[in-house]
């Protein structure tokens, strides 16, 4: 599964109330970082992965302890870098 919040990905839809919760909270994001332009400090919007949880579900492709991790050191290798990124918890750039 792709990040869900993002509208690039979306090409075969699904989850449409969830997807949309989503999408709403990184144009939240996006605003709140244009209005702060200039600030130092670092904005991550982050995609966790398909995870195996209640929500995720049993087949989802990630364990908790396989994306948690990775979340933590996708975080610690974007301190000090100023401005908003989607990241997932590769590290790797999500599309808006």
């Amino acid at each position: 599964m792709r990040a869900q919040g993002s509208v690039a990905n979306n090409e075969h839809g699904h989850y449409e109330v969830y997807r949309g919760s989503k999408a709403a909270l990184n144009m939240f994001m996006r605003s709140f970082a244009a209005r702060h332009a200039g600030e130092a400090g670092t904005l991550l919007l982050m995609a966790p992965g398909w995870v195996r949880t209640d929500m995720g579900g049993p087949q989802a492709r990630l364990s908790i302890e396989e994306s948690i991790p990775n979340l933590a050191d996708t975080m610690d290798a974007q301190a000090g870098k100023a401005g908003l990124q989607y990241l997932d918890y590769l590290g790797r750039r999500v599309p808006w």
